[in-house]
């Protein structure tokens, strides 16, 4: 992968050996790999690094993560929080070394936070160990896919029904 400069940065979180919490991972992966994305976006793989992260978001002005998020509904629902509602983020229920709201709250005590947050995620099935995801979060990545492509858009005055031509995946190293 390879640096880019851009304004947007698509961070997928997850751990690939906990069956579906690897949905944001996979789901940023395929993103960047099919060509749809525009040069003002980097991405980043997260994983579960935690606070190692926050030298990641240095001149980002919109972050769009993409998660697996445990509240409670049946599998495959998806979710959206932005603004204020980042700060009702479970905590406790992560697999991750750190959580994500513990992330965005580093950040914000930093005054490095981005200017617009918003978490994409589908409800696990299953957090055991496993490398594949349950049905019910396989069927729901598409959805998953398409609603961070139209964040992404809005973001960047593109229509968000671009033609995959114009865009170029770009990617960050961790």
């Amino acid at each position: 992968m390879t640096e880019r400069n851009g304004r947007i940065a698509l961070l997928g979180l997850g751990n690939l050996m906990r069956s579906d919490d690897a949905v944001g991972m996979l789901t940023v992966r395929n993103l960047a790999a099919d060509g749809r994305l525009l040069d003002v976006v980097r991405v980043i793989e997260g994983e579960t690094l935690g606070l190692d992260l926050i030298d990641s978001f240095a001149g980002i002005s919109q972050l769009l993560a993409i998660d697996a998020v445990d509240i409670g509904a049946p599998p495959g629902t998806l979710v959206r929080f932005a603004g204020q509602e980042l700060t009702g983020l479970p905590v406790s229920k992560s697999v991750h070394l750190l959580g994500f709201s513990d992330l965005i709250n580093v950040l914000l005590l930093m005054g490095a936070a981005p200017t617009e947050i918003v978490l994409l995620g589908v409800q696990p099935a299953s957090t055991d160990w496993g490398t594949s995801l349950t049905p019910a979060v396989e069927s729901a990545r598409k959805k998953l896919a398409e609603a961070a492509m139209r964040q992404i858009a809005e973001w960047a005055g593109a229509p968000p029904d671009h033609k995959p031509s114009l865009f170029r995946s770009t990617a960050f190293a961790r």
